[in-house]
């Protein structure tokens, strides 16, 4: 699923980032929630105030953001 949101904070202990995102089609509304970034290169690269665009992965009860872009430098 497309995921388009800015980064509210991050979580370093649990390489989570807390994102408020826009509507996720054919998956969830648009709301502020935490999601687990599990490539080590994505999460360093992220920052509180960043839009970034990526992909939810949901794989049974487990989901998590990847594939991401910053769309800030693009601006």
């Amino acid at each position: 699923h497309h995921i388009d949101g800015e980064i509210v904070r991050l979580n370093p202990d649990e390489q989570s980032a807390v994102i408020k995102h826009k509507d996720i089609d054919g998956w969830m509304k648009a709301m502020t929630m935490g999601y687990a970034i599990r490539d080590k290169g994505d999460f360093a690269k992220l920052h509180p105030g960043d839009h970034i665009t990526g992909t939810v992965f949901v794989q049974g009860d487990e989901f998590w953001v990847g594939d991401i872009h910053d769309e800030s430098a693009a601006k």
